[in-house]
């Protein structure tokens, strides 16, 4: 049998080296671990503590000064507030005064011109702006200026405006001392015969 004097050579100066390492290992002295006295640990912890109630202290610090802004600016933000709510009142109440006083302007525009107006239809033709409110006037005016020539030009044709109420059923008369003059008059327009006959023929 034959035998590789090679291979058992190499496994020989492996082993050489693996046990050189160890050995190598073995005389390193080990490191020493430093040893502390009482007051050196004592002065470490006192370092430690000082630093820690620093921190901490500057941490209080910061936050009072924060809460010192905050206070501050929650002060300021109720009076800034309060300054516009004044201020709004302020302007409401101008808007208001402004309004009475296009209100007056109105009426005396509209008595100018002869139309009587309510204070509810007043309502409705003035607005916050001085322009709106003399076109809006104006339009009124124009409007029943109209409605007036037109109520003229009926009544001078002769027609009567119709009656745009309910009409009531005619009540039936036997004698016409019952009636007013107004019904009267209004049985003469609207039914003759009857009149005549209430009458005797008149």
């Amino acid at each position: 049998m034959k035998l590789d004097l090679q291979y058992f050579a190499e496994d020989v100066s492996n082993a050489e080296e693996t046990s050189a390492q160890v050995e190598a290992v073995e005389e390193q002295p080990a490191k020493e671990e430093k040893m502390y006295t009482q007051s050196e640990v004592n002065e470490i912890m006192r370092k430690r503590m000082d630093r820690a109630m620093r921190e901490q202290q500057e941490k209080i610090d910061e936050a009072k000064s924060e809460a010192t802004k905050m206070a501050k600016m929650n002060a300021e933000q109720k009076r800034n507030y309060e300054l516009e709510k004044a201020n709004k009142r302020a302007q409401d109440a101008e808007a208001r005064l402004a309004r009475l006083e296009m209100q007056a302007v109105a009426r005396k525009m509209f008595d100018e011109s002869g139309v009587t107006i309510t204070d509810e239809e007043l309502a409705l033709v003035v607005t916050d702006d001085a322009e709106t409110t003399k076109s809006n006037v104006e339009m009124m005016t124009e409007f029943a200026k109209k409605v007036r020539e037109k109520a003229v030009n009926e009544v001078m044709a002769g027609s009567t405006p119709k009656d745009v109420g309910i009409s009531k059923p005619a009540k039936s008369v036997s004698n016409i001392d019952e009636l007013s003059m107004r019904e009267i008059a209004q049985l003469k327009k609207d039914n003759p015969e009857q009149f005549k006959v209430l009458t005797g023929g008149k």
